[in-house]
């Protein structure tokens, strides 16, 4: 059996400021620190094998708090890194309401017409995924592994094994930082979505 764990990175100061920020960066906020701590306890809870992280700061100092003092591997995979939001990233949500509101509307309901501008579509960052998960269930055919990305590379992780396709998966809240979303995958190679978003190990 293969238990994938997937957790959004800490908190930063661009989120705060509902910024986005693609494959740009911003640092962790305390808040993102301390959540980056809290997911240790789950590293613990499960008994997490080895971690495989985006390698944009924000998701390696996440996956580093995780691993701790832990002789745990932590691989860096470029294909978790978040949405490259081209021409929007840095910009906060309300900027780019107002320069392009149809586009977007569509970014957030209707992702199958979102336009991509000089970054990636909805369809390039499923294809990232599905990559991302080739890697990880080849090197892995059992095992608890944890995956460090980020909020809209998660959702392009966990469509995949979504009977309702990625989307209406698109739709579900996104999820909070540092929660852990679990996929069963059976020696079979049937799947589950066991967990979406759960923080039992907050109050460890």
């Amino acid at each position: 059996m293969l238990n994938l764990y997937i957790t959004r990175h800490g908190e930063t100061q661009w989120n705060t400021q509902k910024r986005l920020q693609g494959w740009m960066n911003s640092p962790l906020t305390e808040r993102g620190i301390a959540q980056g701590k809290m997911l240790h306890e789950a590293v613990k809870m499960y008994n997490i094998e080895k971690i495989y992280t985006s390698p944009s700061e924000r998701a390696a100092k996440t996956a580093l708090a995780a691993k701790g003092h832990l002789p745990l591997e932590v691989e860096f995979l470029e294909e978790l890194k978040e949405m490259n939001m081209g021409d929007w990233e840095g910009k906060t949500l309300e900027e780019i309401r107002a320069k392009e509101p149809d586009n977007f509307e569509n970014y957030w309901n209707k992702p199958h017409l979102f336009q991509k501008n000089s970054g990636e579509n909805f369809d390039e960052i499923l294809g990232r995924a599905q990559k991302a998960l080739d890697i990880i269930t080849k090197n892995h055919p059992s095992g608890n592994i944890l995956i460090v990305t980020h909020g809209v590379t998660l959702k392009a992780l966990m469509s995949q094994f979504s009977p309702e396709g990625f989307i209406e998966f698109w739709k579900k809240p996104v999820v909070e930082q540092a929660s852990i979303s679990k996929i069963v995958i059976s020696p079979e190679g049937s799947s589950e979505i066991a967990l979406y978003g759960d923080t039992k190990h907050f109050s460890v």
